[in-house]
């Protein structure tokens, strides 16, 4: 890959100013090239870069990553030409989305050189605009060891406001007729960052929960964007990404905050946490199912209150009998009889509900595997048994049902690591076969039974030739004998499969178990073994031929 050839920060460093060795209407047709695929043969040698072009023809551009200027085209233009611009394109697409090339260019133009570069890069430190004034010339407020969310949400308002008017006051007329210059990316790349650095805390567990509630607030602003502004269709998988981005920060704060601390420290804080944590509430419901890993990981860690969660049950069970059909109730329902470790409960809601899936029953997993809570671990892990097996109907088809399937496993293999009992552990990967074939595979290697090892592998239909030849040495080394039947079965198969390619791997596995028997010192019962297989396909003269060849029989 592109990415792993050469450094990030070389093409990041060029892309800042790259476009401004070209013209508009070159940029515009370079563009053009990319995104029709028109660029192929990319190769990486140092740090040049060489590729071709198809455009009425066929052109050879060589990159100079750090004298742009030079490098090479085999176009007989006079001017930087799209041909190298549309390589750099292709290139940039290995480490970030090149239209954001565009924006960024659109956004520099008749800026000074350092106001371009605040503008890609935020700094470490303070990112764009985070030490600029506002229009009344007051400095932006700086979040130190303050105890109040409500504060904390007053000084990301201030600050949204400013960066989105410092935004679109930069924006030409055709630029904000065709709903161009900011996007999305601005408010992940630039607004998000600026509420990470604005704080710091004495605390480093109340530092968390602040960090918590910035991607908390950049998420729902996203939201808001989309609403807005809409997200064109071409860009709209780009936009889940950074909505997955957040949520994986926020689960990943969640986690790492000592909560039972913090709530014995900051019982208040924690309180006026979870009232504006329920604005993810007011979000429309194709949000909900991404967002609900934060609600779990949310209610199973920081606001894990056992009076909290029995008084917020029982508002939401009172919802459900009004006749509340919220998608996000049901849901929660399910998770809060997670919390209270009522298997039952939770499989009865589950079933009436179609929104909460497997997928989050993993968040469980992780939660328990988390606290080191194995006996629970166990048991969950066994409840669910049933539902990942139903899975493997799909498993073929669907990839979400093999990377789901491949995690509830992982999850049975950490409890089987951690605890040093196996039995459950093997006990799933045979009820699954074949789908856990690998596992289970490993698993009898490891365990140096190479007895059901080879059954496995006879069960599976896989010859020697197929399998791993390491793993097929070391088993020959340790406990030789058990490969005879592997032998013996995939010889038979290959001799009835009645073609002249599978005699001649037949007689490879022949040659094979011969050395073996040898060093058994059992060379009577191979011969034996020889006489009775030449018998019994008389009849087929290819094979004979290749068993004359192999010395095995004579005229």
């Amino acid at each position: 890959m592109l990415s792993k050839q050469i450094p990030k920060d070389v093409v990041l460093e060029l892309g800042k100013d790259v476009l401004f060795h070209f013209s508009g209407e070159v940029i515009q047709d370079s563009y053009a090239l990319y995104q029709k695929g028109a660029v192929y043969n990319i190769n990486v040698e140092n740090k040049t870069v060489t590729g071709s072009v198809s455009e009425e023809g066929e052109y050879a551009v060589s990159l100079d990553l750090e004298h742009f200027s030079e490098s090479r085209c085999s176009c007989t233009s006079s001017v930087p030409c799209i041909h190298k611009l549309a390589v750099f394109f292709q290139l940039y697409a290995s480490f970030g989305p090149p239209y954001q090339l565009i924006l960024d260019w659109k956004s520099k133009r008749g800026k000074q050189k350092t106001e371009q570069q605040e503008t890609m890069v935020p700094p470490a430190i303070h990112p764009e605009s985070n030490d600029r004034k506002t229009e009344t010339g007051t400095k932006k407020r700086v979040i130190q060891n303050v105890l109040s969310v409500n504060e904390w949400k007053k000084a990301f308002d201030q600050r949204f406001e400013d960066f989105e008017k410092n935004k679109m006051q930069n924006l030409t007329f055709k630029e904000l007729e065709r709903g161009e210059g900011y996007t999305f990316t601005h408010i992940h790349r630039e607004f998000y960052p600026g509420l990470l650095n604005a704080a710091s805390f004495m605390d480093d567990d109340v530092g968390k929960l602040y960090r918590f509630h910035a991607q908390l607030e950049t998420f729902l602003r996203l939201a808001q964007y989309e609403k807005q502004y809409g997200v064109p269709e071409y860009l709209a998988s780009h936009f889940k990404l950074n909505l997955s981005q957040l949520v994986d920060g926020m689960f990943k704060s969640a986690m790492d905050i000592d909560a039972e601390n913090l709530k014995s420290e900051h019982r208040d804080l924690i309180e006026e946490s979870l009232r504006e944590f329920q604005n993810i509430f007011t979000l429309p419901a194709r949000y909900f199912d991404i967002i609900f890993r934060v609600f779990q990981v949310g209610w199973a860690t920081i606001y894990h209150v056992d009076q909290w969660v029995a008084a917020y049950e029982k508002q939401l069970v009172k919802e459900k009998e009004k006749g509340s059909r919220a998608q996000f109730l049901d849901m929660a329902l399910v998770h809060f009889a997670f919390l209270r470790d009522d298997l039952t409960e939770a499989f009865e809601r589950m079933e009436k509900t179609e929104q909460f899936s497997s997928r989050h029953a993993l968040i469980w997993l992780e939660l328990l595997f988390h606290w080191g809570k194995w006996e629970s671990l166990l048991k969950w892990l066994l409840a669910l048994k049933k539902e990942f097996y139903k899975k493997t109907r799909d498993y073929y088809q669907d990839a979400s049902v093999r990377e789901q399937f491949h995690q509830y496993i992982e999850y049975f293999w950490k409890y089987a690591q951690y605890t040093g009992e196996e039995k459950e552990y093997e006990q799933m990967l045979v009820d699954c076969l074949p789908v856990t074939f690998y596992e289970y595979n490993e698993f009898l290697h490891v365990q140096q039974d190479f007895r059901r090892w080879v059954e496995l592998q006879i069960l599976m239909g896989y010859s020697p030739s197929l399998i791993n030849g390491t793993d097929l040495k070391e088993v020959e080394q340790l406990d030789m004998e058990v490969l005879l039947p592997l032998y013996h079965q995939s010889i038979d198969r290959l001799i009835r499969e009645k073609n002249r390619k599978s005699y001649k791997l037949a007689i490879r596995f022949l040659k094979k178990l011969q050395s073996i028997y040898k060093k058994l010192d059992r060379t009577v019962q191979f011969d034996d073994y020889i006489e009775k297989l030449a018998t019994q396909y008389a009849r087929l003269r290819a094979f004979q031929e290749e068993l004359r060849k192999g010395k095995f029989i004579h005229d």
